[in-house]
């Protein structure tokens, strides 16, 4: 009897990482637009570059003339899908496009995963060949740590910047403590959210997530900070365990031309749960009328 209890629960168990793996095949294959998608006004387009084949999804409609191209970055291991909510709000102000960095997305994947300099030349040399120069940066969480790579590096690409839920808070450089922080963050943000996570960690691969988080919590985004002369603008949600009040506050601090908002109410992802919000104060930072003095504070729910 023993024996047979043993096949039942060896059975159980093999039939669970059956379905398992099957269930991650199957995220895999998402496709990358749908009907659905394609109404939003957005596009795509794949374009080879430095080696890679990079996916990004553009706006569709013309934006006023005049405007300066505003560029997205995604997060840890997530890609554009997630960024698209903010996009659809940008893109009747903006040209929009919504890159997903090289190991990511629907982007190519390299052999070995790309550290952040590595991640922020190959966003360089993506925007070199579309013809982007100089362009608004908008980061979100990870995204921020490499156009703030970008930008220290490469002045003259960068009109100004956006830095939305920066990682890696200096204080809590522990990868104990980030997944600690996320999983707190994570019971905040809608169950949509956590579907389209998977199916980008699906598409990344867990070894390139390993490695790609090991690199976040490496690089030192502290140092560089200073050396950004782009007018830049911080903006943390006042409910983000990620990025903390006083994290942001010190991001702030550090540049030389940057100014905080706070977003009441606001979770680590605003691109996704606040993007109404959250263009609201990219627009009036980036439009010639715009006036950024006044955005620093806190902005009500």
């Amino acid at each position: 009897m023993r024996g047979i209890a043993a096949l039942a629960i060896l059975l159980l168990a093999a039939g669970s990482t059956a379905a398992a793996a099957i269930a991650w095949m199957r995220l895999k294959r998402t496709p990358a637009e749908t009907p659905e998608t394609r109404r939003t006004g957005l596009g795509s387009l794949r374009t080879p570059v430095g080696g890679h084949e990079i996916f990004a999804r553009v706006s569709t409609r013309p934006a006023p003339p005049g405007r300066v191209p505003v560029v997205l970055v995604h997060g840890l291991v997530v890609s554009s899908r997630y960024m698209v909510p903010l996009a659809r709000a940008l893109a009747p102000d903006f040209p929009v496009y919504a890159p997903d960095l090289p190991g990511f997305g629907e982007s190519s994947k390299p052999a070995r995963p790309l550290d952040v300099p590595e991640l922020a030349r190959a966003l360089l040399a993506w925007m070199r060949a579309l013809g982007l120069l100089p362009a608004a940066l908008v980061g979100n969480s990870f995204g921020c740590q490499i156009i703030a790579e970008l930008a220290a590096r490469h002045p003259e690409a960068v009109d100004r910047l956006v830095l939305q839920g920066p990682t890696m808070d200096a204080a809590a450089r522990s990868l104990w403590v980030q997944i600690w922080r996320a999983l707190r963050n994570g019971r905040r943000e809608p169950a949509a959210l956590g579907r389209l996570s998977r199916i980008d960690y699906a598409k990344a691969g867990l070894p390139r997530a390993v490695a790609t988080m090991r690199a976040m919590i490496r690089d030192r985004i502290e140092d560089k900070l200073p050396r950004i002369g782009a007018p830049t603008l911080v903006v943390a949600g006042s409910r983000d365990p990620v990025t903390p009040p006083p994290w942001a506050e010190k991001v702030a601090r550090l540049l030389p031309d940057g100014t905080l908002a706070v977003i009441e109410g606001g979770t680590h992802t605003l691109n996704y749960t606040e993007p109404e919000r959250l263009a609201a104060l990219i627009e009036a930072f980036l439009l010639p009328t715009g006036e950024p003095a006044p955005l620093a504070g806190r902005v009500p729910a």
